[in-house]
């Protein structure tokens, strides 16, 4: 009678089997949530970095732009990991500004020879057409590729005034 007190049908409770059960579905559901979570905030990181690259691409076209509209001389110089502006002549106090200095460079000018690192700009003369300005990270973490590249072709120009006979006015 004793033993049959002691083993009742309904006992409560968990066996070990259950709960080895529960700690693995638990583990498997765990590893998925955590891989997930690896791969999107690897995935983040990339294009976290090809933004600001786009951005910095921008940002160089809108300096550009702006000194090619206000000068009437400048020199461009690009190094492989330093684009400046300086004037031209020598009347004014040489002032060279840094347009961008954190990424890598290379520019192909129109009408200029390939592997020129100094373009002198007559912004009255004619406009400034990059066939491509290629700017790209020096390492992005995470990545399969080591680097990553934005190649911008653009037009730079001044505007224009016409007359109303149709001619352009300096």
């Amino acid at each position: 009678m004793y033993l049959r007190r002691r083993i009742q049908p309904n006992e409560a409770g968990m066996t070990l089997v259950e709960l080895l059960a529960v700690l693995v579905l638990i583990s498997l559901v765990t590893g998925i949530i955590w891989t997930t979570m690896s791969i999107s905030m690897k995935h983040n990181k990339v294009e976290t970095s090809k933004l600001q690259l786009q951005q910095e691409a921008n940002l160089i076209i809108t300096k550009l732009q702006n000194i090619h509209r206000e000068n009437d001389c400048y020199l461009l110089t690009v190094d492989d990991d330093l684009m400046e502006i300086s004037p031209c002549s020598n009347k004014v106090k040489p002032s060279r500004e840094i347009i961008s200095n954190d990424y890598t460079y290379k520019v192909e000018v129109e009408g200029a020879k390939i592997g020129t690192r100094i373009f002198e700009v007559l912004p009255k003369n004619k406009d400034l057409i990059f066939k491509s300005l290629i700017v790209e990270t020096k390492h992005v973490p995470n990545s399969k590729d080591s680097y990553l590249t934005v190649n911008v072709p653009t037009t730079i120009s001044r505007y224009k005034n016409i007359k109303e006979d149709g001619n352009e006015t300096n």
